[in-house]
């Protein structure tokens, strides 16, 4: 939304935006403070009142103390990622398997997405060793998740986490010399769904960068990388995306952010 409004504003020549919404205006003030003056202004609209919002600090629950059950995801050789209270076991951005608390004690669901996971709860005996569980997901999953595979509907989702598990893989395509994932500020919403995916790194010279990756025309990844800049405080960002996706409106958005920003076009793997 906030992403929209300044393209429209920069299109348009217009300094300064002011955003009315009705829900969501603190994670909303907290993104626009991350852009330059004059940053946008969000207000919040209840019943007949139209109020200013202050910018409010999100918060990213930590993942759980489960070694053992996180250490089953690292044996099956997947990518073990902290999202928002879990633990995630992910084929190149795809999860097949989660770790996080159920009433207070470590459990360790599998399956490919919320769905296929609740699905395979119901149905795998319990006395089933998890890491045959995973074994038979895996062996599913990665012939459709690397960069040799035929094109696949597995392959198709989920594309902007597979780009940031590239460049975790090798960062130097976008410049740095370490790179490792961090959760967004609000929840990943279903596979289906297209969202960015982050990352923190650092550049040879020692310096905080925040990367960015989307895939498809993301007319929002701006507000996607204020909000995360206002978080981690990084000296600077760069956007990964497709060299198809790469749109000037995008750019014009992205350079509007208080730190300097740029955009790297990344052929992905599934090309």
């Amino acid at each position: 939304m906030l992403g929209i409004a300044i393209i429209w504003a920069t299109a348009n020549d217009c300094p300064n935006v002011n955003l009315i919404v009705d829900e969501g205006a603190e994670n909303l003030a907290f993104a626009a403070s991350a852009f330059r003056d004059p940053a946008p202004v969000i207000w919040q609209s209840t019943d007949r009142r139209i109020d200013r919002v202050e910018a409010v600090r999100p918060t990213i629950d930590p993942p759980p103390d489960c070694p053992e059950l996180t250490a089953e995801l690292f044996s099956a050789g997947l990518d073990v990622v902290a999202d928002h209270g879990v633990w995630l076991g992910e084929i190149n951005g795809l999860e097949v398997a989660r770790v996080g608390m159920i009433e207070g004690k470590c459990a360790i669901d599998i399956g490919v997405g919320a769905y296929d996971q609740f699905a395979a709860a119901a149905l795998t005996p319990e006395d089933k060793d998890p890491a045959d569980s995973i074994a038979n997901v895996v062996s599913m999953v990665r012939p459709h998740r690397s960069a040799d595979s035929a094109p696949h509907a597995i392959g198709r989702l989920v594309r902007s986490r597979w780009m940031r598990a590239q460049l975790v893989r090798s960062p130097e395509l976008v410049g740095l010399a370490s790179l490792d994932p961090t959760p967004l500020l609000t929840d990943r919403p279903g596979l289906m769904e297209s969202q960015p995916a982050a990352a923190i790194g650092v550049d040879d010279d020692g310096q905080k960068v925040l990367v960015c990756c989307t895939v498809g025309l993301d007319l929002g990844i701006a507000e996607t990388a204020a909000g995360l800049v206002a978080f981690h405080t990084p000296d600077r960002v760069v956007v990964a995306l497709p060299p198809r996706d790469e749109h000037p409106r995008i750019a014009e958005a992205v350079a509007g952010l208080a730190v300097p920003s740029r955009i790297i076009a990344i052929e992905g793997e599934w090309s």
